[in-house]
């Protein structure tokens, strides 16, 4: 009930009890017998305080300690109403506030000004009940205010039934507050207890988990959650209510707690409508930060009502650290094995380091799998560390190392997403079998790492010139294994090649570069360039030493390596002369067959060899005789004769008189 007039009507409750009309009755009562007592009622009717002297015996003797107790309090009791309490009921637009801490029982309070006289009894009474006049403790608070406290008996608090409450000035008798409640519906409730933190599986995650407050009620109350990093009081702390019907570390969770954008609050998100639990997932948190935890409860609504208790004391809880910050990098080279590789400061050579491997939470209901030691760990230079498990298969794979230093440093913990065997493929290096050298190409071929993976690997090869480091890279076909090159001649090549699976299932990071492979461009197309101009200079230069040292050997040297060349006129001399003869030979044998007048006139024709020449003119200065033979025996002919005499020779046939003929 609000503020206001009481009702105009009192309950009908027994006249012995209630002081207005027990008291009006008693008076009409004695008013029938004496006017002493018609006196008397007038009297009390003119007092201005007719509640209170009206009382009958009882109820006087049952007041007179309470007006004690309301003057004074005991110092050295402690306060029943905090500053804390009158904080978090601050919301409520009563003027008598109530509250309940566990259900079974009720406290009660009224805020004056320390300037605020005379004195106020305060009644409570449940419906179809009599009035009880609370014991009111008053205490000082703040500045210049006092504060009026009614602590219920346990024996008077009931639940879903309506108490009413009441203020009378004890001067006036008038109502001064007044108000109507359910124990039920003003329940301030102490935080939850055994608040425990811990990591939930995931990069970024923290699950928390709290017990009741309130054991004999266990599932009427809604928790909310503040998670604010530790040592930033200016950050602003985010909140959240916790959901029910998931189990912690359920990837299907979808109430979420961010550091950085305070959601809680923001009734669009509709958290205060969800049914509550006793754990909640904190997610969205920076790796590696520590964080002060806090959990409060408050009545659901439905059965129970109220508002929201105090803050639990601080819990801390850090998340894991990013796997990044160490290098830890996870791979498979065989689809069956996983290692996984870390680096640590070398400055800390005694740093304890641990791995464990596990199968993330599979979902709501299940049992999780418990967190497996790598045995396998091993160090290495430079602060490297690495180790080789087999894991459990079709299924993913979470990581997480720990590290334990010394000096009393705190342990840390770094943790790796989970991640799919086959999506993590690193196979170990192609294996170049075959590095050919033709016509200035580099021809190349190599084996695949993992023979499972061939249809689905892609390749780089990469080559430089000796002593360089300006690589060129070339991207090879999927599924290729050889590959061709052009080189530039009179070079010394180093080459290379690496592979990557990136199929539609099988994908991982290239692997390492295979051992380089030496090739020397000189040994084929790059020796005909000096052989045309070194080789013949040297060969001459022997030659000419053989034939200052050794002359006679220069001789037959240059006898087989340069034979003579043949006379071209002799030889064609001797070919002409064959043929003269065996044509004069058939021309013989015709003539036989023939008159000899005939055959004279065909003699000379038939031993020529050229065809007869026309007749000279008689203009001629030069008379050509008609046989050939006469060059040869008229030396008066000249020099110009002399040049065909070789080969007239053997053309011209012998003479048949002893007489030569006379040239002119």
């Amino acid at each position: 009930m609000g503020r206001g007039e009481p009702p105009a009507r009192l309950p009908e409750l027994q006249s012995h009890h209630f002081p207005d009309k027990g008291i009006a009755w008693r008076s009409r009562s004695s008013s029938q017998d004496t006017g002493k007592g018609r006196v008397r009622h007038v009297w009390l009717r003119h007092t201005g305080c007719r509640m209170a002297a009206c009382l009958c015996q009882g109820w006087q003797l049952s007041l007179l300690p309470a007006i004690l107790l309301s003057l004074r309090s005991s110092p050295s009791a402690p306060e029943p109403v905090t500053s804390q309490d009158a904080a978090l009921l601050a919301g409520v637009s009563e003027d008598i506030l109530c509250f309940s801490r566990s259900f079974e029982d009720l406290t009660c309070f009224w805020d004056e000004e320390e300037t605020t006289t005379g004195m106020c009894h305060f009644y409570y009474w449940y419906s179809r009940d009599v009035p009880t006049a609370c014991v009111v403790s008053t205490w000082h608070h703040g500045a210049g205010g006092k504060r009026h406290v009614c602590v219920f008996p346990s024996r008077d608090v009931r639940l879903f039934t309506q108490l009413h409450l009441r203020v009378l000035d004890a001067t006036t008798n008038h109502t001064k507050y007044w108000r109507e409640l359910s124990v039920d519906a003003v329940g301030l409730i102490a935080p939850p207890v055994n608040i425990t933190a811990r990591w939930a599986g995931a990069a970024g995650q923290l699950c928390v988990s709290w017990q009741p407050p309130l054991p004999d009620f266990p599932n009427f109350f809604l928790y909310e959650v503040q998670c604010c990093p530790a040592g930033s009081p200016g950050v602003p702390c985010s909140t959240t209510l916790n959901p029910g019907g998931q189990h912690p570390g359920d990837p299907s969770i979808q109430s979420t707690v961010s550091t950085r954008t305070p959601r809680a609050a923001s009734p669009a998100v509709g958290q205060r409508l969800v049914q509550a639990n006793t754990w909640v997932v904190l997610r969205d948190l920076q790796p590696g930060v520590r964080y002060h935890i806090q959990v409060r409860s408050k009545p659901d609504g439905t059965s129970m009502d109220g508002v929201w208790g105090p803050w639990s004391q601080a819990l801390a809880a850090e998340t894991p650290h990013s796997s990044g910050d160490i290098g830890l990098c996870c791979s498979t080279p065989d689809l069956r094995h996983v290692r996984c590789e870390w680096s640590w400061d070398p400055a800390e050579p005694h740093s304890s380091h641990q791995l464990f491997y596990r199968p993330p939470p599979s979902g709501a209901g299940t049992r999780e799998d418990a967190w497996q030691q790598c045995k396998e760990v091993s160090r290495g230079a430079q602060g490297t560390h690495a180790c080789t498990f087999q894991p459990k298969a079709g299924s993913a794979i979470s990581v997480l190392v720990n590290v334990t230093r010394t000096h009393m440093l705190p342990a840390l913990s770094y943790f790796k997403e989970p991640f799919w065997l086959h999506q993590a493929v690193l196979t170990d290096a192609p294996q170049l079998v075959q590095a050919t050298v033709s016509q200035g190409r580099l021809s190349l071929q190599w084996l695949p790492p993992l023979e499972l993976l061939a249809e689905q690997l892609d390749y780089q090869v990469r080559y430089a010139t000796e002593n360089s480091h300006d690589w060129k890279v070339l991207q090879v076909p999927r599924a290729a294994r050889k590959e061709v090159l052009d080189l530039r001649p009179g070079s010394r090549y180093h080459a290379q090649v690496r592979a990557q699976p990136s199929g539609p299932w099988y994908q991982g990071s290239w692997s390492a570069w295979s051992k380089p492979v030496v090739v020397d461009a000189m040994a084929d197309a790059g020796w005909l360039i000096p052989s045309v101009t070194v080789v013949p200079l040297l060969f001459s230069a022997v030659l000419l030493a053989l034939r200052c040292t050794f002359p006679s050997f220069y001789s037959n040297v240059k006898q087989k390596l340069w034979p003579p060349v043949p006379d071209l006129h002799r030889a064609l001399g001797s070919f002409l002369q064959e043929s003269s003869k065996h044509g004069q030979v058939r021309e013989w044998g015709r003539a036989a067959q023939l008159p000899p007048g005939a055959a004279r006139r065909a003699v000379p024709t038939a031993s020529t060899p050229f065809p007869p020449r026309p007749a000279p003119s008689t203009s001629s200065r030069r008379r050509r005789p008609s046989c050939p033979a006469c060059w040869r025996c008229c030396p008066a002919r000249g020099a110009r004769r002399a040049r065909r005499r070789s080969t007239l020779r053997a053309a011209c046939p012998a003479p048949t008189s002893p007489t030569s003929p006379t040239c002119s």
